[in-house]
């Protein structure tokens, strides 16, 4: 048991953190303290945290004048306004930079409980744990969703790395292993930033175009399956367009009766020219290029599911169609205050990994996912079928055949690709959606069975999968909603009464619909931060007064 004075300064830090964080607080109360730390006094009389061990005592900080030194590294932070700390040490550093209001969010990242309560038993951290800005991950599985729900970039600007070096040097594994996944996690985030760059405002003036049209939705799989025995309904077969999809159709077709077929918009021209209809097919992509899927039709009994955000012609050519809530912050608000819809995730960027979130969300305890090849095996991009082949045959010529640009369309940005003793062609960002493909594949509470293909491998990280439960039921639709009139009249009433967010790493539900519009802005040379939200907000409101005046 700790001193009286340890438990009276654990507990005076666990309230402090509990008021932000209390599944961490109640996480590091209930792990026992490392008990290498002791404290010791710097000649400037401020504690400094020191590692005992048989090789000696390691003093995380100066034992001359850790404040100046904290000032000292955090100076060489200065110009990044999100910041990952590894190591909490005795909080100097971390303090140091939070005295700069260029630092708009701070990430400590610690190997385990252990060591952050007897850290936490020693010294007193309670200007940092009261600091809004301030951020926490406790081992290399918190790393990656704490820096994708703390760091925005669109209003924070860069993200740097800083050690505490002394600490990271008694424990490198941990944080040579936590500088990997803090990279892997800087990519994704600036990936998904890309993405929020470039279709931010298209994104929100699709989702005000498509408002008129939505409706509550309630739909479980089996009246999706219509005409299907209610065992078979468990089980959906996912396609994605993939070239081993062709593999595979003379087998979907001979089972069509066993499975519940949930089609990629990419893969229905090449299901419906193999005699195949789809129950469900999904479309997520909000450019324009989508229309060409739907060229064939969608044949009757088959539902189709659109993103929120999806371009409002589909809605228009279709008008049976439902819409789902992807990650968009204003399809979110919108689920929130508004309808209630199906939320699926697209946090994969590709229509393949959404397709299985949708099954899942329909009800499928089974998933078998068909064309998932995220590569060009023999240099294909798609299966034939796929509106690719259509426009490459309308365009080719003699000395042009389809066969070559499309080839020459696969490998244009492609690079050899090595998996299991195969050598497939295939891309960063081909690649990046596998990636978090298998990552979801360990984290749904389903099965999940990749059909043999050409591409690279489907396999789930380590681990057992989560408990398989029963399937989430739908909301059912909400008494008297208001119009979407007056919906989009309150919204708008309170963005333009909202005063500009004073802490960035605290951006209330309103602000937070800015974002990707933010980041449309900084690509058209807005400053990052109050200036980017500042001409979302401006350019939201001109966009709502038109789309009110329809």
């Amino acid at each position: 048991m700790p001193e009286t004075g340890e438990a009276r300064t654990l507990e005076q830090n666990l309230a402090r953190l509990a008021a932000s964080n209390p599944a961490l607080a109640l996480r590091i109360r209930s792990a026992p303290p490392d008990p290498r730390f002791v404290r010791i006094a710097a000649r400037n009389g401020t504690f400094v945290p020191v590692v005992r061990s048989r090789a000696g005592d390691a003093p995380l900080h100066s034992l001359y004048d850790p404040l100046q030194e904290a000032r000292r590294l955090a100076e060489t932070a200065k110009g990044n306004g999100f910041l990952a700390f590894c190591g909490l040490g005795g909080g100097y550093h971390v303090e140091a930079a939070l005295e700069d209001r260029q630092t708009l969010g701070v990430l400590v990242i610690e190997k385990d409980e252990s060591v952050v309560r007897g850290l936490l038993g020693r010294f007193r951290y309670d200007r940092l744990l009261e600091d809004p800005r301030l951020s926490i991950a406790i081992g290399l599985a918190e790393i990656r969703p704490a820096v994708l729900q703390a760091w925005k970039p669109a209003v924070m600007g860069g993200m740097r790395m800083v050690p505490l070096r002394s600490w990271c040097d008694q424990e490198r594994a941990f944080f040579d292993a936590a500088a990997s996944e803090v990279q892997s996690s800087i990519e994704a985030v600036r990936a998904d930033y890309g993405v929020q760059s470039h279709f931010g405002k298209r994104w929100f003036t699709n989702i005000l175009l498509n408002l008129p049209r939505v409706a509550a939705v309630s739909v479980p799989l089996r009246a999706a399956a219509a005409g299907m025995p209610p065992a078979a309904a468990a089980v959906a077969a996912v396609t994605a367009a993939g070239p081993s999809l062709e593999h595979h159709l003379a087998g979907l077709s001979s089972r069509r009766r066993e499975l519940t077929i949930v089609a990629t918009d990419t893969s229905l021209p090449a299901l419906l020219r193999s005699g195949v209809q789809p129950d469900v097919v999904l479309s997520i992509d909000c450019q324009a290029y989508g229309y060409h899927h739907f060229l064939q039709g969608l044949p009757s009994g088959t539902l189709l599911y659109l993103d929120l955000a999806s371009p409002p012609f589909l809605a228009r050519r279709f008008p049976s169609a439902h819409f789902v809530a992807s990650s968009h912050p204003f399809a979110r608000y919108l689920d929130s205050r508004w309808i209630r819809l199906p939320a699926i995730d697209t946090s994969g960027g590709n229509v393949a990994h959404a397709a299985v979130s949708l099954a899942r969300a329909l009800g499928a305890g089974r998933i078998e996912v068909y064309g998932a090849d995220f590569a060009y095996p023999s240099g294909k991009p798609y299966a034939r079928g796929t509106y690719l082949y259509d426009f490459f045959q309308a365009e080719q010529d003699r000395f042009s055949p389809a066969d070559s640009a499309l080839v020459s369309f696969a490998l244009k940005n492609a690079t050899l690709a090595s998996d299991e003793g195969r050598t497939v062609y295939s891309t960063p960002v081909l690649r990046a959606y596998r990636e978090r493909f298998c990552e979801m594949m360990g984290t749904i509470d389903a099965e999940i069975v990749p059909a043999p293909g050409d591409g690279l491998k489907l396999r789930p990280p380590g681990g057992a999968r989560p408990a398989r439960t029963a399937a989430r039921e739908w909301p059912p639709p909400p008494r008297n909603p208001p119009g979407w009139r007056e919906l989009l009249s309150g919204f708008a009433s309170l963005l333009q009464s909202q005063p500009a967010p004073s802490l960035i790493a605290k951006m209330d539900e309103i602000w937070q619909t800015m974002l990707p519009a933010a980041a449309r802005a900084v690509k058209e040379g807005f400053a990052p931060g109050a200036s980017a939200l500042e001409e979302a907000r401006r350019w939201s409101l001109e966009q709502i007064l038109r789309a009110l005046r329809v």
